[in-house]
């Protein structure tokens, strides 16, 4: 039995040198670590609560209507300039995504979950639409820490600037069912944008030839301003021949100059590296979660039709999802 255990502690003993050999001789190394150049493709879902836009009702039961949490496609690209002062490294990041959704219901009375700035009657017909453009930029300062004897695990401290900006419009269309131009509009849309300090680490680790897995979390504390618009209008007959023009029945305008919000990012993955002809090539796919807490929103009303604004509206803007990269440094 001992010489069991012995020649199994024997066996772990010599993988677990082969793993270290390779990683640190494993031609996966950098090979000329001062510029990297990376592109990754995005795969989100948007996750933002009160998103319900109608509600329907049988005359007993009361149903209400969301939008759903559609998947969409984004990208991010990044540049890092590697050991360029004293270890440090710095590196620009910019991300971009658009994600869009929209629903339709027909029902004998409809009616407008979210409230408006002048009275909306009941409805027959209903065409919604929300869309979100978030874009940032983070301009970062890095420096890796050797917190162990093992080459084969790295940690990166980096701190610097994160920009955001937000642009959340949605668009209802419905049908009063009066005769005639029947159609209404109510278009809003929420614009922010922030700018403040982000903090945080990259950590990876080689567990096999040129594969490693990462990690990354990073906090933001941005300040910035917010402006809203919710116009209520409809179609009439324009001065010429089967001419349709938009008629403005209400328009409501929101501004905030200051306000401060915390943000959260993680992400983690693995990640395959080669060189060769002294550039590295990296290829990686990994999940990540971002965050930003009491977000701006849509403006909300003390009462429907009031055009009485209540207190600040916000919410949480949350998205998660894939992503699948390439880099090269060289």
């Amino acid at each position: 039995m001992k010489k069991a255990v012995a020649a199994i502690l024997l066996t772990f003993a010599s993988l677990t040198t082969t793993a270290q050999a390779d990683c640190w001789d494993s031609s996966c190394n950098d090979c000329c670590p001062d510029i990297t150049v990376g592109v990754d493709w995005l795969y989100w879902s948007p996750c933002i609560n009160d998103r319900h836009f109608a509600l329907t009702t049988d005359g007993v039961d009361v149903n209400t209507h969301y939008f759903c949490n559609e998947w969409d496609f984004g990208s991010r690209v990044y540049a890092k300039l590697g050991n360029w002062w004293n270890g440090f490294n710095g590196a620009l990041i910019y991300t971009y995504i658009n994600p869009k959704t929209s629903s339709s219901l027909k029902s004998d009375a409809i009616i407008l979950s979210v409230a408006a700035p002048d009275e909306i009657p009941s409805f027959n017909d209903l065409d919604a639409k929300w869309e979100l453009q978030y874009q940032t930029l983070d301009a970062v300062l890095s420096y890796s820490i050797d917190v162990t004897q093992n080459r084969c695990f790295k940690i990166e401290v980096f701190s610097g600037l994160t920009w955001i900006d937000v642009k959340q419009k949605t668009e209802y269309v419905f049908d009063l069912n009066e005769g005639g131009f029947t159609n209404r509009n109510f278009d809003r849309q929420n614009d922010f944008w922030a700018v403040g300090p982000c903090l945080g680490l990259n950590s990876s680790f080689s567990f096999f030839d040129c594969f490693k897995i990462f990690g990354t979390l990073k906090t933001n504390l941005v300040v910035g301003e917010t402006a809203s618009k919710d116009v209520l209008f409809r179609k009439v007959a324009g001065d010429e021949k089967d001419s349709v023009k938009d008629e403005i029945l209400t328009t409501c305008k929101v501004k905030d100059r200051c306000f401060c919000l915390p943000g959260l990012h993680l992400a983690s993955g693995i990640e395959y590296e080669i060189c060769l002809y002294e550039t590295t090539f990296g290829l990686r796919l990994g999940w990540e979660y971002v965050q930003w807490i009491n977000a701006p929103t849509f403006p909300c009303y003390e009462l429907d039709g009031s055009r009485v604004r209540s207190a600040p509206s916000t919410n949480n803007l949350t998205m998660q999802g894939i992503f699948f990269g390439l880099n090269s440094t060289f």
